[in-house]
């Protein structure tokens, strides 16, 4: 009897060590993902041109992104095209005004939704976004013609981003409001054990100090959710030239508005130095 209770006991300890995995990444989807179904709203809503694109991963799971080509004067075009991916809640609707103002730079924009958010398949999490970003550079050169083509991320995004970037050469990565990487994320939550809960590591550090081109990086002052120091050890991890903007009085997803013109104004120098640096 004894040996069939230890026999018992140890089957459920393997049974236990099995589903630890599978545990944590349910935990670490809860508080990092917040997606939401469907589209508030397209492009059309803030007078942009667009097309709607069905994107297919390398695993096979279809992902939405909307193409909003340069719609001026050809030589007003700064020969710009830019991915971009939001951050960890809602879709690209709720961000389609600060993709109006990137479009008004002279860009095109390619605007990626991620699995599991708005009318994309499957459920999130860290190789799967990688596989969406993929997929949706992929999808912008085929249709960004001779455009340098720029990276841009924020929030989750930026570390989505920078993966991208580090996996496929690119003209340019822009990062607003990012994290340094997951465990430490979750080691400032303050709960016990906390870094060693999380099923992910979204290693932004490591994956910049890779990089080659040119980077332009966004802080608030303010970030209440990621700290401006966080931003600072990416700008000095990054190996090449580097843009820091930081933003005074700039909270987590306000860098943009709080900024103003002179957001706009550093963001086009910088797509401009790109296409004078980099070679055709």
């Amino acid at each position: 009897m004894r040996r069939a209770g230890y026999a018992g006991a140890a089957l459920l300890l393997l049974v236990v060590l099995l589903m630890i995995p599978t545990l944590l990444r349910q935990v670490t989807n809860a508080f990092l993902f917040h997606p939401v179904r469907g589209q508030s709203r397209t492009p059309a809503a803030v007078g942009l041109h667009y097309e709607e694109l069905e994107l297919t991963a390398e695993d096979g799971v279809r992902t939405q992104a909307w193409w909003i080509p340069w719609s001026g004067a050809p030589e007003e075009g700064l020969g710009v095209s830019v991915v971009t991916f939001h951050g960890n809640a809602g879709t690209m609707a709720d961000r389609l005004e600060h993709t109006r103002w990137l479009h008004d730079l002279g860009v095109s924009v390619l605007t990626a939704e991620y699995r599991g958010y708005g009318d994309s398949e499957g459920s999130p999490d860290e190789e799967g976004l990688a596989a969406d970003a993929l997929a949706a550079l992929a999808g912008l050169r085929a249709r960004a013609g001779t455009d340098r083509v720029v990276v841009h991320g924020r929030s989750l995004g930026g570390a989505v981003a920078i993966r991208l970037a580090s996996d496929r050469p690119v003209d340019g990565l822009v990062v607003e409001s990012t994290f340094t990487d997951l465990r430490s994320m979750a080691a400032r939550s303050g709960l016990p054990l906390a870094t060693h809960l999380v099923a992910y590591d979204f290693d932004s550090l490591a994956r910049i100090a890779r990089l080659e081109v040119p980077v332009m990086i966004v802080h608030g002052e303010a970030d209440e959710l990621i700290p401006l120091a966080m931003g600072h050890r990416l700008r000095d991890a990054a190996p090449g030239p580097v843009e820091f903007f930081q933003v005074p009085g700039g909270t987590h997803n306000d860098t943009w508005v709080r900024a103003g013109a002179s957001y706009w104004n550093r963001l086009g120098g910088w797509l401009k130095s790109v296409v004078s640096h980099s070679p055709p």
